[in-house]
Formats: structure tokens, sequence, C-alpha cells
């Protein structure tokens, strides 16, 4: 899904440890994949991934761009003006703190947040599909899950601002 959108993965120049792995179990908080925190520089992000990403060359791909997470496939973190500014989830093995993932239905994530859940229209499945937003105590950061056909088909995790951008970095 993210080639689809047009997405840039920046090329990881360096080797990764064991010691730099994610867990395929690590779980999205609103401000966090496991050792990546939202906010966090391109340098602390490669000392806590044990890679050495570096922002693309052209200018119009350097304010906004993803990065991969190594050995964990379908997550792709975004770099917003220089720092992490969420984390896009496209599998179904990792879950938010909750325990929601993808191919849970509208009606579990329903159950599990309640009424502090927005839904809204999807705007590309205005039929089918709808955004189910959660956002943080201190409304800094959110959760926004698409769904389609009353099942969650991705989520993104991170600041209010980035997870506003339906298209990611597009």
């Amino acid at each position: 899904m993210l080639r689809k959108l047009g997405v840039v993965f920046v090329v990881c120049t360096g080797v990764v440890s064991l010691s730099g792995r994610v867990a395929a179990t690590t779980v999205v908080r609103w401000d966090s994949f496991g050792t990546v925190r939202v906010g966090m520089t391109l340098a602390q992000l490669n000392k806590a991934l044990k890679t050495s990403y570096v922002r693309p060359s052209d200018p119009d791909e350097r304010s906004c761009f993803y990065v991969g997470v190594p050995n964990v496939s379908g997550v792709g973190i975004m770099i917003l003006d220089g720092r992490v500014a969420r984390a896009d989830v496209d599998n179904a093995s990792i879950s938010t703190a909750e325990g929601v993932h993808n191919q849970d239905s509208e009606a579990r994530a329903i159950q599990v947040h309640g009424k502090r859940l927005q839904i809204e229209p999807h705007s590309y499945l205005p039929e089918t599909g709808h955004y189910l937003t959660l956002i943080s105590p201190d409304r800094n950061y959110g959760i926004r899950f698409e769904t389609e056909d009353g099942k969650i088909t991705r989520y993104y995790a991170g600041t209010i601002k980035a997870i506003s951008f339906i298209e990611g970095c597009s």
C-alpha cells in the first residue's frame, strides 16, 4: 500500500545488528513504535534502530519521507521536517497498545475505544470505508484506523498533523 501512494523509502547504508531489531510483537502507541519515539531526529532514529538512514538528496523529498524498520515488514516511519512524525502499519501482526490491529472489525475498535473514537467517511471509499480517529488526552498525538467493508485495513499513529495526512507524504 505504501508503494501505491508513491512513498519514498530511503536506502539504508548500514548493517542492522540483532540488537537493532524491532520485534514483530512491538506495539504502537500514540507517540511510539517500540524504541522509535515521535519527535526523534534522524540521528536518534538511526541509533535506536542501528541503521544509517540519510535524508533524500532530492529537495522535493527532504521535508517528508519514509524509512523502513529493519526486519519488520509492513511498517513505515514518517520523517517530517527532520523528525519522526508517525508510524504507518500495513500488516496484521502489529497491534496498538490496546490490542487493536489490521483485520479487526470496526466494531472491535469501537468496543475498545468507545465514544473517544471519532468516525468519519473515508475520502476515497465514502460508501464502504471510514476513518476511526483516536486523539490523545493532551491532543498532541493520535491513532487513525482506515477501514473498508467494516474491517481495519491500515492504521497510523503519531502527531495530530502527521495523522491528518491521508496520503502519507504525497
